[in-house]
Formats: structure tokens, sequence, C-alpha cells
């Protein structure tokens, strides 16, 4: 068997049975990491000795007799340069930071571990995390292993390319507009965003090490792989509080239930008011939809009644504004507003947040209790809303300052990467993508299911259904 054709689940399997060492296991992934990482440039720290170090330890406790395994016992994963390892840097790509050790493991680094897993090192993140493409001031640019000249997505977008490249069966990441979404789409894989607070971010970047804690909305942290059950299989390992941040919930998971196609009830939204998907992207959607239909599900076109898309976006964009403005000096955050007559929609939020005016602020939050009370209630009649991710396949590299095209159509860039997977993350849905289908030029993409609030498992049990009736996941040419 070759190891890095196999899920974590397929590995953790062979190693509890003997059929694999987690030394070959973890061998042959940095082996392929030497030898192709190179032109994609999806890990940055590669710790081979930290990574052999664990997997000898993993070897000799599959060989003592009663020794407890867990779940991903000597299996390779990365994880995003965004999370404190401790003995390595973290700098989420921030040149201040670029020095910064970890003293300690994040939570949920410090949970991989205590199952088994065998950290092979970190992938790339665009600065602070606040891109849908990756092009790190400290490591450089990601590129897509389907085509270099595009886009691996962000933040996540190492973590996506490791993943879709065989370089890695599992990616720990990050998600607070679409950031381990929209590299699953660019990168043919799956993804999953839970639920808002169901996974604590102790020792995530940004917040910055040291400094006030100001990310207390909207952000979630998941896994990237490459099938439904090691998503599943990483939410349980990860969920649950941690003691650290008190908004971290003790709602357990739950046992997934088994659906067969015909249980299902799906709602289908093919495309929204702020940005029309390109005809690739609705092919997609469309087929998907037949496919579910003639396997038996009840799908239907739907969306929640009332729901101002405009406004949900205004209002997402603003409590992220907040959130990353908060404890930006006065006189910076002056300049911004400056800003309020803008023809963009982002530099417009940008604006509207920096004066930091509670009243605003409190008013954005019971809007959000509003969308969340329309969603929930639409979500009462369907088991899951499959819609885009993104609204195209994975474009080329350019400068976040100019336009975003879809099908020749310019706009805006931020308000264009963040116009689908917005609103799961404002009213704090989980979400799980899975790789449906691709564009004309052979590039993949992605749908996302989303579910109710704490409905992880159901939504697994949806997805589970669904890649069922696709192809495996698909692998890139030049990595094959």
């Amino acid at each position: 068997m070759n190891p890095y054709f196999e899920t974590a689940s397929g590995l953790a399997r062979a190693i509890r049975n003997g059929r694999l060492t987690s030394q070959e296991a973890t061998e042959a992934h940095l082996e392929r990491i030497a030898r192709l990482n190179g032109p994609i440039n999806a890990l940055v720290l590669v710790d081979r000795a930290g990574a052999m170090k664990a997997a000898r330890a993993a070897d000799r406790a599959v060989a003592r007799a009663g020794a407890t395994l867990g779940p991903l016992h000597g299996v390779p994963i990365t994880i995003k340069e965004a999370f404190d390892v401790a003995g390595l840097r973290t700098t989420s790509s921030h040149p201040p930071l670029k020095d910064n050790v970890a003293a300690a493991d994040a939570t949920l680094v410090a949970r991989l571990r205590a199952a088994g897993a065998v950290i092979l090192g970190k992938t790339n993140v665009p600065e602070l995390c606040a891109d849908f493409q990756t092009d790190s001031p400290l490591f450089g640019l990601t590129r897509n292993p389907w085509d270099g000249e595009r886009t691996a997505g962000g933040s996540t977008g190492g973590g996506g390319a490791a993943v879709a490249a065989r370089l890695s069966p599992l990616e720990l990441g990050s998600d607070i507009g679409g950031s381990v979404r929209n590299p699953a789409h660019f990168n043919g894989i799956f993804s999953l965003k839970p639920t808002e607070w169901r996974v604590p971010g102790h020792g995530h970047v940004p917040d910055l090490p040291g400094v006030t804690r100001a990310v207390r909305y909207m952000g979630t942290f998941g896994p990237l792989a490459r099938s439904i059950g090691d998503l599943e299989l990483a939410l349980r390992i990860v969920a649950g509080p941690d003691g650290h941040e008190a908004e971290a919930a003790p709602v357990p998971v739950g046992a997934t239930p088994r659906l067969v196609a015909g249980d299902l009830r799906i709602a289908v939204l093919e495309s929204n008011p702020l940005v029309t998907v390109s005809a690739d992207t609705a092919r997609v959607v469309q087929a998907t939809a037949r496919l579910l239909a003639k396997a038996g599900a009840k799908v239907k076109r739907a969306q929640p009644e009332g729901l101002d898309w405009m406004r949900s976006w205004e209002d997402w964009s603003d409590l992220f504004q907040y959130t990353i403005q908060a404890l930006q000096p006065s006189a910076v955050r002056e300049r911004r507003a400056s800003k309020i007559g803008s023809s963009d929609p982002s530099a417009r939020s940008v604006a509207r947040a920096a004066r930091l005016e509670m009243a605003a602020f409190f008013a954005v939050l019971d809007r959000r209790d509003r969308a969340i009370r329309q969603c929930e209630s639409f979500l009462e009649s369907y088991d899951a809303w499959l819609m885009p991710v993104m609204p195209d396949a994975a474009f080329r590299h350019q400068s976040p300052r100019q336009p975003l095209a879809i099908d020749g159509v310019p706009h805006p860039y931020f308000f264009a990467g963040t116009a689908y997977n917005h609103l799961a993350n404002f009213t704090g849905q989980p979400s799980i993508v899975l790789p449906c289908g691709s564009s004309r030029d052979g590039l993949p993409i992605g749908l996302q299911l989303t579910g109710r609030r704490w409905g992880e498992a159901k939504l697994l049990a949806v997805a589970r259904v669904l890649e069922k009736l696709l192809p495996p996941c698909p692998l890139p040419p030049a990595f094959a």
C-alpha cells in the first residue's frame, strides 16, 4: 500500500492491525513532502526529527501488550501554521511574530497528539489568516496542486493543498469567513466548519500572543480531509470546552444516524443575489441536485423566508471588522472611517466599524439573532441546505486590490469571495464541503451542506449519503 494515498482512518486501521508501522507511514509522507512540496509550497515547516521520534514511540506502543491506542494512533497529519505547536514557530505569517516559538500546544493540537497523531509540520497561511488566497509575507505563495497558476485558497490554503496533493491525510484549520471551506472547494477535498463554539480556539493566532482576546464571534476550527469519515473522526477528537473560553459549550456531538437518500429533504440554492455564480458552478449545483433526487431524496430550491442577503453580509462583515479593529489605535481607525462613501461594500464595512460605536455593535448582534432564527427555522423543514462555497472554481493568483471576475463580470474582491460562505459563519451553523464536480478547465468545484446549530452528527450523516453518490476524492494529475 502507498500510505500517502490512504485516508487518516485507513492509516489508523492499518497501524492498529499491524499491516503498517507509523514509521513507514510517516517516512512515506516525509519523502513525498521532500519530493513534491517545493512547487506548491503547502508546508512551510517540516519537523522531520519530531515526527520520526513520535512515530517510533507510536510503534513501541503498538508492540506493547495492553497499550491503549488512540483513534489517530501513529497517523501523520499537518497543522495550520496559525496554531501553536510546542517548540515550533507560530507566526500566522505576521512579520512581527517571525521569531515567536510556541511554549505549549494549542488545545486542539494537544487533543490530536493525545489521540495518537504524529505531526509532520505546519502549513502556509496569509498574514493573520485574513485572505482567501495564501500569499505569506514570511513564507511566500502557496499554489494550487491542480494548476500552479491558481490559488489554493485561504486562509487554510497550505493545508488544503497539502491534503489534495497527498502530502497529508488530515489538516487542522480555522474558519471565520470560509477559511476551511474555500480551500476544500478549490483543491477538491472535504472540510468541516463546526458549529460556533463547538471547538475551542485556545492557542490559535489571531488573537495575538499575550494580547486581550478579541475573536469571540464567528471563528470556528475544524478539519480538512479526503473523506467524511475522517471529518467525523477529527471532530470527535477536538470538540468540547477546554476551560479557557467561557463561550465553548459542553454540548455532546451525539451519535451519527444511519440515513439513506430516500430519508433526505434537501434545500438547494444555486445562486444568491449578491454575486451570480459562474456557469460551471451552476452546472455542478444542478447536477448534484439531480443526483440526490435520482437517488430518492426530496430536493427543492428554497431559502429562508425574509432572509436579506445584503444585510446578512454587511452584518457579518461589520461584526468581523469590530473584532479585528477593537484593539487598534484610534488614529488608525479614524483614517479608515473616511472610506464610508466607497463603492466597495468591504471598505464601507471597515469604515462603519472603525468608530467602535457600541449601539451599532449591539444592533448587529440583534440582527444576527434574527438571522439565526430565520435559518434555524428554515432548516426545521430540511435536513441540509446545499449551496456553492465560492462563485467559481480556483481563480488565477491576483492582488486583493483588484476586482474578482466571475465569468468576466468584475466584483469587489473581498465581497465576492465571501458572498456564499459568510452566512454559516454569521449564523454559527455547521457546514461541510464535498468535492462535487469540476469546471470546464478541469478544476475542482465543491459545494457546501449547511445544517442546524449543534447538528453536526446529522449533517455528517447527510454528507455520507452524498459522498457515496459521488466519485472518489479526486487526485491532481501532477501528484498521481
